[in-house]
């Protein structure tokens, strides 16, 4: 019987983890597919039960991260962690049951681009943009990670807080502190993250104007056709910028071992999705 696995966001029209997915169920030989379906948050629970029930799963994507893990009968430590879910199964004895890719996902690629610009997460100094559910991953992220502290910028500093007062992220965790304005920003970073959304739409404006600030690295947690219009602009400015192809892939990776119990290989991941983003605008 052939699986099912399912993106749940809105949007999804952008996404290329068909693609991906496809690419990782053939590389193990694997009999299933993968979809997108754009759903309300009135029609996520129902959406992931039915798929887990069938014994399938998928995926979640904005804006559902977070209600999806209010949602599971068993979660992880990282969807404990985040308060966030973005990958879902059915457990044989029949609950609902979730994992924050993300979080993996995000720390394998920072750590990729920090070692290409002569860094590293441990003991980096780093800024994080927004304070949503992909945020929250990259906070779990740069804690497990080591790094040495963070600034967070979001348009609304009371989320931010409620954020870092909801995470609890515990001795040993980044020194962390919610910037009221662009102005306050430290001069140095190792990383800059844009966890927002800015970069989902053609249109949408920059998330940070990187021109006064010294940055290392700059990593966007969305992505695009050739990159986006931010890891352009950092491009442009000699800061070296991937933008979240490669969380993608990784969270990928991490899903199917949920699923399937067995890590696909990196590399045709890779190429499929880059594939799979000819003519899109990605995201989170």
């Amino acid at each position: 019987m052939t699986l099912t696995y399912v993106l749940l966001g809105d949007p999804v029209e952008h996404s290329a983890s068909p693609e991906l997915y496809a690419a990782a169920f053939r590389l193990l030989g694997f009999d299933a597919c993968y979809r997108t379906r754009r759903v309300s948050a009135a029609e996520l629970g129902v959406e992931m039960r039915r798929l887990a029930a069938q014994g399938g799963g998928g995926n979640v994507t904005l804006p559902h991260k977070l209600p999806a893990a209010l949602l599971l009968d068993e979660r992880t430590e990282s969807v404990s962690r985040t308060g966030a879910c973005n990958c879902f199964w059915g457990t044989p004895h029949g609950s609902l049951a979730g994992d924050n890719t993300d979080v993996g996902g995000f720390l394998r690629a920072a750590r990729r681009l920090t070692r290409r610009a002569g860094s590293r997460i441990e003991g980096a100094a780093v800024l994080v943009l927004g304070a949503g559910g992909a945020a929250r991953a990259v906070l779990v992220g740069l804690a497990e990670g080591g790094a040495a502290s963070v600034d967070i910028l979001n348009r609304s500093p009371e989320r931010a807080l409620r954020m870092l007062e909801e995470l609890q992220l515990g001795e040993g965790s980044p020194g962390a502190r919610v910037l009221h304005g662009a102005d306050e920003a430290a001069g140095r970073y190792d990383l800059v993250i844009n966890a927002t959304s800015l970069g989902l739409r053609a249109a949408d404006r920059l998330p940070l104007d990187l021109s006064g600030l010294e940055a290392r690295a700059a990593l966007d947690c969305v992505y695009g056709p050739l990159g986006t219009r931010w890891t352009r602009h950092a491009a442009a400015r000699g800061i070296p910028a991937t933008d979240g192809l490669a969380m993608l892939v990784e969270q990928a990776r991490l899903s199917v071992r949920n699923w399937l119990g067995i890590e696909p290989d990196v590399g045709p991941l890779q190429e499929a999705a880059t594939a799979g983003l000819a003519g899109r605008q990605g995201g989170l």
